[in-house]
């Protein structure tokens, strides 16, 4: 049976245990924070012990095909489109492009027709297209394991994206299937939001944009890959904010399991490893031109396999990961001193005092007035406003 969880940090949400009973005797339901838990119907329980024994985030996860070492490269998609609408170099649609034209099947995190973040099946570039771009919250995998299996199992060829304990998970659900045809791609992962805080947030950017939301995009390059802004498309053009990416940067509201992550090293679960080339602008300036560089861990003889298969889509370079700024290749990203007074706020008061007390939107709400007397008797509030039009009628183009 599986053990219910007195230590939030034990469970990382992979659904390996829900999607293995054979009873259907395990959900999973969020707790106070949006994260979503197993919850066992004892009623329903056999006491087979599957679910204890698929747990890879406690029991440990598969590296007999992992290289010793991964090999490093800093690459750049040869399309410029496809880099601007990357979070990074564009690495993950040089691979999807590959396992497509192979009649393939991507799996990765895209948001619904509510912007909510789930796992999607792709089955053409247009679908694919959706799932591209980072995605600062936990996605839901509702029954996307089963759905990889049932691919497998007819012979397709799959690619599968997500974070480490994702992978670890699916590869553990996956033990008795023939995977010689599935990619697994797994991101350097700095620790995934609450799904909670996410849904408050965009009913908070909702009322800022005043429009139906049309789009949403964690990081937009309209000010260039090392300027990370989020966008906001209505009928009426993008609005451009860094409320949530503050939040996200200042660790308070990560998945528990998050800050004991055991996947925060470079023995990957996966075949390759794709995050953003921070650092590049030091280790080599001029293949950097602020449109994106991804970083690339090869770890398997199949991930070098499908490297090989992609170059002509890509330029690359040999690199070193001492050269590439990714701590969370080294250790988990730690807990925020600060995460439980923030979350005492956040039950108590609200979402709207959180937003205010954790982010920069507070003092500019304080401060507005002020703001703007100081800048009128100095003599800048109109060019001021004159720049703040410009910018928005060319974010809106």
């Amino acid at each position: 049976m599986i053990e219910l969880y007195n230590y939030k940090k034990d469970c990382c949400g992979c659904t390996a245990c829900k999607n293995v009973c054979p009873q259907g005797a395990i959900i999973m339901e969020p707790d106070e924070e949006g994260f979503l838990y197993p919850k066992l119907n004892t009623a329903l329980c056999i006491e087979c012990e599957l679910c204890k024994e698929v747990c890879a985030f406690q029991k440990g996860y598969q590296l007999e095909f992992c290289w010793e070492e991964p090999l490093a490269f800093a690459v750049k998609h040869n399309s410029n489109q496809v880099r601007e609408n990357s979070a990074s170099g564009g690495m993950f649609t040089a691979i999807s492009d590959y396992v497509l034209e192979n009649n393939g099947i991507i799996y990765g995190a895209g948001f619904n027709e509510d912007f909510v973040v789930c796992h999607q099946r792709a089955s053409t570039k247009e679908e694919r297209d959706m799932l591209r771009g980072s995605k600062y919250v936990q996605s839901d995998l509702k029954d996307i394991f089963g759905l990889v299996k049932n691919d497998l199992l007819n012979n397709k060829i799959v690619l599968f994206t997500g974070t480490p304990c994702q992978l670890a998970g699916l590869i553990s659900f996956l033990r008795d299937v023939d995977t010689s045809n599935l990619y697994l791609c797994d991101l350097i992962c700095h620790g995934t939001p609450s799904p909670k805080l996410y849904a408050d947030y965009l009913k908070f950017i909702q009322k800022l944009c005043r429009r139906p939301l049309k789009m949403v995009n964690f990081r937009d390059k309209v000010y260039g890959w090392h300027n990370k802004v989020e966008s906001y498309t209505t009928d009426r053009g993008k609005k451009f904010f860094r409320y949530f990416l503050e939040l996200y940067s200042r660790h308070v509201a990560l998945r528990p399991s998050c800050h004991n992550c055991t996947y925060t090293n470079l023995n990957r679960p996966s075949d390759i490893t794709i995050a953003d080339f921070w650092g590049i602008e030091n280790f080599k300036p001029e293949f950097d031109d602020d449109k994106g560089v991804s970083l690339v861990l090869i770890n398997t003889e199949k991930g070098y396999k499908l490297f090989n298969n992609i170059q002509e889509d890509i330029c690359c370079i040999n690199a070193k990961i001492e050269n590439c700024n990714q701590p969370q290749l080294f250790l988990p990203t730690p807990i925020s001193p600060i995460r439980q007074d923030f979350w005492k706020d956040y039950n108590r008061k609200g979402f709207q005092y959180i937003i205010k007390k954790y982010t920069t939107y507070g003092f500019i709400v304080r401060n507005k007035a002020r703001i703007s007397k100081t800048l009128k008797q100095v003599g800048l509030l109109e060019w001021v406003k004159t720049i703040l039009r410009v910018i928005k009628r060319k974010s809106i183009l």
